[in-house]
C-alpha cells in the first residue's frame, strides 16, 4: 500500500512537470525584417524605426511600408493594452511624425491591415517590386484602414 502511494505521488509529479514544460514556450524568436522601404528611407533607418516603435508600451509587433512620401505603419497591440488602442496609436503617430515631418504618416492598429502587409511582405521577399507597385499597395491599404476605422 505504501509503495502504491509513492508511485502515485511520483506519477502526479511527472504529470505536473510535463504539463508545466509543455506550457512553457521554448520558441526562439528570430529577428526578421518587417520593413519594406524605397530610396527615401534606408532599410537600416526603417529597422531602427521599427525597433523604436516596438519598445513603446503596448506595442507587440510592427510592420512598416514606405514609398515616395507615404509611410504606413501597422501595429499589433498587446491583448492587455487593447483598451488604450487610440492612445497608443496617437503616440506612435506623433513619434513618427516628429521624426519624419515631410512624410504622410498613417498608423493602423487594424489586424487586417497587419495581415495584408504581412502577405505583401512575403511576396516582396520573393521578388522585388517597383516603387510604383509599393506606393499603389500603400494607398490601397491606407484607404482600407480609413474605410474600416
Amino acid at each position: 500500500m505504501l509503495q502504491f502511494q509513492f508511485r502515485m505521488k511520483m506519477l502526479w509529479t511527472v504529470i505536473v512537470l510535463i504539463s508545466f514544460l509543455a506550457g512553457c514556450n521554448f520558441e526562439q524568436k528570430t529577428e526578421k525584417q518587417n520593413t519594406i522601404t524605397t530610396q527615401e528611407m534606408a532599410t537600416e533607418e526603417g529597422t531602427s524605426l521599427e525597433k523604436n516603435i516596438k519598445q513603446m508600451k503596448g506595442v507587440e509587433d510592427v510592420k512598416i511600408m514606405q514609398a515616395q512620401d507615404d509611410l504606413l505603419i501597422a501595429i499589433k497591440i498587446t491583448t492587455v493594452d487593447r483598451f488604450q488602442l487610440k492612445e497608443i496609436t496617437k503616440k506612435v503617430k506623433k513619434k513618427v511624425e516628429k521624426k519624419y515631418p515631410e512624410m504622410d504618416v498613417t498608423v493602423s492598429p487594424d489586424k487586417k491591415i497587419f495581415m495584408e502587409m504581412d502577405k505583401f511582405e512575403k511576396k516582396y521577399a520573393e521578388k522585388q517590386y517597383s516603387e510604383a507597385k509599393i506606393h499603389k499597395k500603400i494607398k490601397s491599404l491606407v484607404k482600407l484602414s480609413k474605410d474600416e476605422g
